[in-house]
């Protein structure tokens, strides 16, 4: 027995029953000689004339034992092991969305930073012109007989240039609210049955002057049964507001603008809106609809890089779709689809 334990690296330990009679109760002993297998658990006693037949029986089982427990806990220990490790991977992918996160702040701060700044000096712009009319307004205005020096058509115009600035500085704070917001806020919209023709007729009137002023031809093709749209008139203004405005832009002088629509499902129309200018990338096609997104030849420009980004959540508020077909050189056509009143 002593050369089995020094082998298999078991600890043996030989007891006079006489010098320690209380392990006999303790071990529940019956009679002597006897082997107690103490450890691993469950506990055995060998005891008879046959101790040492006993023991070349059990001894393998044993040490059997011995090595499941070692097993077990080794497995133990791997997946302790996995357990930590795929903790790690947790924390680390936390890390990393933390940090895209504080990223994506930073980057938004520094966007409306800029946007305070080009706000504040773009705003300079139609202050200064509308104070320049109203200034002229009250040079032309007799205090003592409360008539106008000014000719009608004069002040019709001034009027009307008055006018014109004050829009251009509503439309600049609502689109810096609208972003204001965040890139993920959903627009709390107030859907009215609503006649589409004659609110794209309205804004077309607001861009007027500035069509003719670049020579610019307007051709439209609409159907006489387009029918109403289920949609926030005031957001589908902004809407038609945003792309005219940006296909103005780009149409060069004498240059056309199409509008057309059709009834392509039941539940859908289709707006779009054409220009004959110098086209978008493929590559920035899909680009173009991102917050703070601007092409290279813009950067230079005014702007803010929003209107297209404002564009895509109107449309999306609306659980419509909006996406561009452009070919360098020949012109872009933006699409977009707003559910049908029924």
């Amino acid at each position: 027995l002593k050369q089995r334990s020094d082998s298999d690296r078991c600890e043996l330990q030989v007891i006079d029953i006489g010098d320690q009679p209380h392990l006999a109760e303790h071990f529940r002993l019956v009679a002597t000689p006897a082997l107690v297998k103490a450890s691993p658990a469950p506990q055995q006693t060998l005891t008879g004339a046959n101790l040492v037949e006993q023991l070349e029986a059990w001894w393998p089982r044993w040490l059997r034992a011995i090595e499941d427990i070692a097993e077990e806990q080794a497995q133990r220990q791997d997946s302790a092991s996995i357990t930590n490790d795929a903790e790690l991977i947790r924390l680390s992918d936390e890390i990393f969305r933390i940090s895209q996160e504080k990223m994506d702040l930073e980057a938004q701060l520094q966007f409306k930073d800029r946007l305070i700044a080009m706000l504040a000096h773009d705003l300079r712009n139609p202050l200064t012109a509308l104070s320049i009319a109203l200034e002229t307004l009250e040079m032309g205005f007799d205090s003592g007989s409360g008539e106008s020096h000014l000719k009608p058509e004069l002040q019709a115009q001034i009027l009307h240039h008055g006018r014109t600035q004050t829009k251009a500085i509503d439309r600049m704070i609502t689109d810096i609210l609208q972003v204001a917001k965040g890139s993920h806020a959903r627009f709390k919209i107030n859907p009215l049955p609503l006649n589409f023709v004659h609110l794209l007729n309205t804004v077309l009137d607001r861009f007027k002057r500035q069509f003719q002023a670049k020579a610019q031809q307007i051709e439209m093709d609409l159907p006489a049964d387009l029918p109403q749209v289920h949609a926030d008139p005031e957001l589908v203004r902004q809407l038609l507001v945003n792309l005219l405005d940006n296909a103005m832009k780009y149409t060069p002088g004498e240059g056309t603008i199409t509008i057309s629509a059709l009834h392509r499902t039941t539940q859908k129309i289709q707006v779009s809106i054409c220009d004959t200018g110098p086209g978008i990338p493929e590559e920035n096609q899909q680009r173009i609809f991102e917050d703070r997104f601007r092409l290279k030849r813009d950067e230079s420009t005014e702007g803010y890089g929003i209107g297209l980004s404002l564009c895509q959540r109107i449309v999306r508020a609306h659980y419509g779709q909006i996406w561009v077909d452009s070919e360098p050189g020949q012109g872009s056509c933006f699409h977009f689809t707003l559910p049908v009143y029924s």
